[in-house]
């Protein structure tokens, strides 16, 4: 398979539109207004295009009735055609366009990721007139049509040099109705193997906003990971938890990295941030937004997510026709305003490719992983809250984390993250005790408890509990630092420590943070499911003055520290590449928005040898805001 992620190569791309008539663009077709927007995004860094067919367009079909009941299918008043196009339903019109656009993306060499079956676009349905109404995932005569049209469509443009993947349609789970948990995984299956029997060269590409995590939910990532060969996300921020943030800030601009990285970890497919973007000016400026995108690009090239596309490329406010009609959400978030002219994004964006594509290492090595953070079962919408929080502590306490579900078998580290154990199932008994036994061999354990009961756990953390009671929240003391803790989910634990070093306590002398040898291995215990309360707090990530929650993380991540470069700036992450020579390229993004002058502690024997972005010296790094440091080490 010709896989457009091979490589570690990473695409700046936008789902588009054309700037003139937006989803209209096929049935009122112009080549000169395209050809004006490809020549705007090719100049301006923009080096892929996810685009879409309009499934009524291009399959226009209508049903015929006679002694009610459908008698046959027709396009208007006409005949199917006695052809190969025609037998599939598809308007020869319609390719002929197509046809058009590929020829124009070649000449500015933009490469395509075709959207197939766009029935959901901007929160509007769209059928054929035929299927008006009936569910475009569960229907037999609907999968049917599908079926010939992917089949045919592929196979007519599959020596189109263009395209690079094939999009089964724009979030297409959306249009699920109310389908059997299953239906989905049919679904998809017959879809993916349409394409794939048509043109078995390029990847399918799921096109679906998110997927959940756990068996027992519809279109699960595990499982559709199985019909596809590349995942995606599309993490708005005003659709998720991160909106009580700016949207130019920590939280908001590190999540779609977190969630591409998840999606790839869990599901065993590659994954890529496939549509985001900040949906208007309710939410941000054309500055912040730009600061949104620069730091967005920074943080998914740094964790190998392959490609960030942003929606859309062209403002689509000034349309009248539905759904921009009646639908605030379809509005002015592109590229480019309506009059053509660039925003601060297109400039972004531009920089970033000149950057990466002159850079040596552009095709970014991956990077070092340290713990793996265990996603537990049943968490429902508070996995991404957790994993994310998760996973932006441990950057702040300089050690980056792989996911891994906990009904999977957990691959082999030297540290274990359990966050927020907030299920009454969170994990089954038989891999506990896989988990188990690699601490016993010398492996760490972090896990943080909410208001569940967890099994053998005396044995586990060392203490011995007398009681636990509803808690609120509680000022806790680790080190010289302090930290308020609780609310939600949460008990008060008594317990005695028995066997166990007590790290932090509560006002009252209670054990709230523990070590505990096991084996030749550790188990660090927290009493508060501190991700998932912070996930709810504004602020956390951004003000200077919270406390450094992360300091909880620093006392297990001694037991991987080998790092090269420490940040010591909770607004700096960083991550670390290897190369074959030995020489380390160390990547620190600033999420904040000042510049940052602080120290990046290099490891006793490592030392500069190239800096190819910021600054750095006298073992201090400055990085403007929203930026980014990129230097080589070498021993």
């Amino acid at each position: 398979m010709n896989n457009f992620m091979r490589d570690n190569k990473f695409w700046v791309g936008v789902n588009y539109w054309c700037s003139r008539n937006s989803i209209n663009m096929w049935e009122d077709w112009s080549a000169e207004a395209v050809e004006e927007d490809f020549k705007r995004l090719s100049s301006h860094g923009v080096r892929a295009l996810r685009m879409f067919l309009v499934w009524p367009v291009f399959q226009p079909l209508k049903a015929i009735w006679a002694n009610m009941k459908i008698y046959e299918y027709r396009m208007g008043e006409e005949p199917l055609p006695d052809t190969e196009a025609g037998r599939a339903g598809v308007s020869e019109e319609a390719c002929g366009h197509f046809a058009e656009f590929c020829a124009l993306a070649d000449k500015y060499n933009l490469k395509l990721i075709v959207g197939l079956l766009t029935g959901h676009m901007s929160f509007r349905f769209y059928w054929p007139d035929a299927f008006q109404g009936r569910n475009f995932l569960s229907d037999p005569t609907l999968i049917k049509w599908e079926v010939r049209f992917v089949r045919y469509f592929v196979k007519r443009f599959r020596d189109q040099p263009s395209i690079i993947a094939w999009d089964l349609g724009n979030e297409c789970n959306c249009l699920a109705g109310g389908i059997p948990q299953d239906q989905g995984f049919v679904w998809s299956t017959c879809i993916s193997a349409a394409i794939r029997e048509s043109d078995p060269t390029r990847p399918v590409v799921s096109g679906f906003a998110g997927v959940p995590l756990d068996l027992d939910e519809q279109f699960n990532c595990r499982e559709h990971a199985e019909t596809v060969d590349v995942l995606t996300t599309h993490p708005y921020q005003i659709f998720s938890y991160t909106q009580i943030d700016p949207v130019n800030s920590m939280r908001g601009e590190i999540d779609p990295a977190v969630r591409a990285s998840l999606f790839e970890d869990i599901g065993g497919k590659p994954a890529f941030v496939e549509e985001v973007g900040s949906i208007g000016y309710t939410n941000n400026s054309e500055k912040s937004e730009a600061e949104f995108l620069r730091t967005g690009l920074w943080s998914t090239w740094a964790q190998g997510n392959r490609g960030f596309f942003w929606w859309c490329s062209s403002d689509q406010g000034h349309l009248d026709y539905a759904p921009y009609d009646w639908n605030n959400y379809g509005s002015d978030y592109g590229f480019f305003r309506k009059d053509g002219s660039p925003k601060p994004l297109a400039h972004t964006a531009k920089e970033f490719t000149d950057f990466i594509e002159n850079y040596e290492y552009g095709e970014l090595p991956p990077h070092t992983t340290e713990a793996i953070c265990i996603i537990t079962r049943e968490l429902k919408n508070n996995f991404s809250k957790i994993a994310a929080t998760s996973f932006i502590l441990a950057k702040q306490a300089n050690i980056d984390v792989r996911f891994a579900h906990a009904d999977e078998k957990l691959p082999d580290s030297q540290l274990y993250i359990m966050p927020s154990v907030v299920t009454s199932k969170p994990i089954f008994l038989h891999r506990l005790n896989e988990l188990l036994e690699k601490v016993r061999e010398g492996a760490a354990l972090y896990f943080s408890l909410g208001s569940t009961l967890f099994r053998r756990l005396p044995e586990l953390t060392g203490l011995t509990v007398e009681s636990r009671e509803a808690g609120g929240p509680e000022e806790i003391t680790l080190g010289s630092d302090k930290f308020t803790l609780g609310g939600g989910m949460r008990y008060n634990i008594e317990a005695i420590a028995d066997t166990c070093e007590v790290l932090a306590a509560a006002p009252d002398g209670r054990p709230v943070f523990v070590r505990n040898r096991y084996g030749k291995g550790s188990i660090y215990f927290l009493t508060f499911p501190m991700e998932l309360q912070l996930a709810d707090k504004a602020g956390i990530f951004r003000d200077a003055d919270k406390p450094p929650y992360y300091r909880f993380y620093e006392v297990f991540a001694k037991a991987v520290d080998d790092r090269a470069a420490r940040s010591s700036h909770p607004c700096v992450l960083t991550t670390e590449h290897p190369l074959s020579d030995g020489k380390r390229i160390i990547t620190a993004v600033n999420y904040s928005g000042e510049t940052i002058d602080a120290p990046l502690a290099l490891r006793e024997g490592w030392a500069p040898c190239d800096i190819a972005r910021g600054g750095y010296a006298g073992g201090n790094m400055k990085i403007t805001p929203h930026d980014a440091l990129v230097m080589t080490v070498t021993k």
